[in-house]
């Protein structure tokens, strides 16, 4: 899945001029009306989403992205039904499995330099995504940690439609599964400077579930979650990377979910 590999990137300035001129939808008629081989389908689905997901030096929307995405997971999908060799058929479910994933994340409100209003259809579509990435997981024998992940976007799909108590489920449901891996790996359970960034990430998301819920305990949790990320930050260790994120997300959700609600709840 990896768009740098992808074996046909040369034909990326033909499918962005189409893009450009048709529109989203030409240019997923285009890439279905090449008939054979399927790896060309697969491979020019899968650069169209990427590079419109991205938004490298294109005018773009979230319907576009949404548009695109859904009919790359589809062709992944679809080719998994038809596939009779059961490795390839889960390499194509997997290929599903991540496009969908990587399109809920996209929808999620939580990405600083991502303004563009959310819709509830956006939302709607966020927790399809994480619907299928759920079942499909199933099916695939994933482990802990992309079941966290999945519950994650859901919980933050559900808190985009102010649908706290769901989100607090998904959340509970996200940090269970991060806290099997952690025992797994003899890693703290608990959130903190010493945990990992799954179990940091479920349970910010959580406590800020609860506080719009109405559990106002709940806040100054979710603010000791960001204050160990931010002591990860300053441990300048490998993690800062992924401690930064932490921060943006919750703060940016924390900002943008709760604009139109009084702060205090």
């Amino acid at each position: 899945m990896n768009q740098n590999g992808n074996p046909f990137e040369s034909m990326w300035p033909q499918l962005s001029e189409i893009y450009q001129v048709e529109g989203v939808s030409g240019l997923i008629d285009f890439i279905r009306s090449r008939e054979e081989p399927l790896l060309e389908r697969r491979g020019l689905f899968l650069m169209a989403s990427q590079r419109i997901s991205s938004g490298q030096d294109l005018s773009r929307t979230l319907d576009d992205v949404v548009a695109i995405s859904r009919a790359a997971i589809g062709e992944f999908a679809t080719q998994a039904e038809l596939e009779t060799d059961p490795d390839e058929k889960s390499r194509r479910l997997d290929g599903a499995n991540i496009l969908s994933y990587n399109l809920a994340a996209d929808l999620a409100p939580c990405w600083p330099d991502d303004d563009e209003p959310r819709t509830l259809e956006h939302y709607q579509e966020g927790i399809r995504c994480a619907d299928d990435c759920l079942r499909w997981r199933q099916e695939l024998n994933k482990g802990p940690v992309p079941f966290s992940m999945a519950w994650w976007a859901m919980g933050a799909h559900r808190c985009g439609m102010s649908d706290w108590n769901g989100a607090s489920k998904a959340f509970e449901m996200s940090l269970e599964a991060a806290r099997e891996f952690a025992r797994e790996s003899d890693e703290s359970t608990e959130a903190g400077p010493q945990a990992s960034f799954s179990i940091n990430i479920a349970s910010g998301w959580l406590e800020f579930a609860r506080w719009r819920s109405g559990d106002r305990s709940s806040y100054d949790r979710f603010l000791k979650v960001i204050g160990a990320f931010s002591q990860i930050v300053q441990r300048g260790e490998e993690e800062q990377g992924d401690a930064l994120l932490g921060i943006q997300q919750l703060e940016t959700a924390a900002k943008r979910l709760t604009a139109n609600e009084s702060p205090n709840l």
